[in-house]
């Protein structure tokens, strides 16, 4: 092939990603590294009854994910949550589309800024200043190194993707497994639980089952999106659910009330008591090295197909639509720079203190509950049934219950998504006095 048709803008993405593919990209977008501190801070807020926190939150995220399934079957797009929404409200797919971009802008930072800062922390670096800078320097680096992956071409980046996962899955299942034989002894009273315990626990616990809705990004790239969508979907659920509530019981079964660790490294405290203490450390700085380039991995592929469909669509420069051919992949490489471009702005901004990684974890979220909302607003409206309409509503109950407590973050989503309107409003107004001067 030529370069003028290596550098052409592409119509569609090639259909790379296999079942196995899919399923490992799922995992390596939900595990996050959350689940350092999360299963912690769960118990420490619901107490003896914390492992129910896990369970009922998998109960409620099945709609959402079933939404997701079938609109992933149904119309698989580089677009992701935001073709979706397009195909039913077509009016409102650019504003998604930017309040998508705008989410991975400040959710893809915070996932390296959370990660890298034990590595600072470990090195007695975490004073500030010097704290911030090395820690977004850190993040700088491990970010380059993602869309370099993503730069080489798919089939590299799932080679990294798949090894990363076993290694991140396999230190869950042997945190579970060793902690097992303690399982018996756990004290379900311990503390003082109750439904309001365990109800404020869902909430810290419901983070770590976003994630799915990334993967919906990808599902143009599937060799069989309508066969292998919803499987990857339901066998990553699984899997994830039994890993939360196996890590969930070991750090119930092992970690006190009042132990020093609980809600900062319960993760820790759990190697430490059943590995040997040299080795302890070693293990979850390895483990928090794969969840933050696992996260990243996903996280960056799905944000650098979206600003391609967004300039395949022309609502940005076009050229983020131009691609590379690495053997049977098509890499969007102009998309991968300008995601890079845009998540080192942001780092700047974090490491000059102009942002705070509170603020930009929960931005991230309030952002990604607004978009399950738009989903499922589009899957009522698509729905061809009465009882999947009456489903959906149900689903769409679920997201409200959780957007109560969104703030001030709201005029940030706000001004993402009106900003395209009223740039191409702007657009639409200064050609027409051009035209009539």
């Amino acid at each position: 092939m030529s370069a003028e048709a290596a550098a052409a803008p592409a119509s569609t993405l090639n259909r790379t990603i296999g079942l196995y593919g899919a399923v490992s990209l799922a995992l390596g977008i939900v595990l996050g590294a959350g689940m350092l501190s999360l299963p912690g801070l769960v118990y420490a807020e619901s107490q003896g009854w914390a492992v129910f926190a896990w369970v009922l939150d998998g109960a409620l995220v099945l709609p959402l994910l079933f939404v997701f399934a079938v609109l992933g079957r149904r119309y698989p797009s580089a677009g992701g949550v935001a073709g979706f929404v397009g195909q039913a409200f077509p009016g409102l797919q650019i504003g998604c589309s930017y309040l998508l971009a705008g989410t991975f802008a400040l959710g893809l930072p915070a996932i390296a800024v959370t990660g890298t800062s034990y590595f600072v922390a470990a090195l007695g670096l975490a004073e500030a200043p010097v704290g911030r800078l090395a820690v977004t320097a850190s993040a700088a680096a491990i970010i380059v190194l993602v869309l370099a992956m993503a730069w080489i071409g798919a089939r590299f980046a799932g080679t990294v993707q798949n090894l990363i996962v076993s290694v991140l899955v396999g230190s869950f299942v042997y945190a579970a497994a060793v902690s097992a034989p303690y399982w018996p002894s756990i004290d379900f009273t311990a503390g003082t639980p109750s439904w309001r315990g365990v109800w404020s626990g869902m909430g810290l616990a419901f983070f770590a089952y976003t994630g799915w809705e990334m993967l919906a990004f990808t599902a143009e790239e599937f060799k069989n999106p309508r066969r292998d969508f919803p499987i990857a979907v339901a066998i990553s659920f699984v899997l994830i659910l039994g890993l939360y509530i196996g890590v969930a019981l070991s750090v119930q079964a092992i970690v006190p009330l009042d132990h020093p660790m609980l809600t900062t490294a319960p993760f820790l405290a759990v190697v430490r008591a059943t590995t040997d203490l040299a080795a302890a450390s070693t293990i979850l700085t390895l483990l928090v090295l794969a969840i933050i380039v696992t996260n990243l991995n996903g996280a960056s592929w799905a944000a650098s197909r979206l600003l391609f469909d967004i300039g395949r669509k022309g609502w940005a420069p076009r050229r983020l639509a131009l691609h590379s051919l690495r053997g049977a992949a098509a890499v969007p490489r102009p998309a991968i720079l300008a995601l890079g471009l845009i998540l080192g702005s942001v780092l700047a901004g974090y490491g000059a203190g102009l942002l705070d990684l509170a603020d930009l974890l929960r931005i991230a979220g309030q952002n990604f509950f607004l978009l399950y909302t738009f989903s499922i607003l589009a899957y009522v409206r698509l729905a061809q049934s009465a009882g999947a309409r009456a489903f959906g509503v149900v689903a769409l109950a679920v997201c409200v219950i959780f957007a109560g407590t969104f703030g001030w973050g709201l005029l940030y989503a706000a001004a993402v998504f009106t900003l395209p309107y009223l740039v191409r409003r702007g657009l639409a107004r200064r050609n027409g006095e051009r035209r009539t001067g």
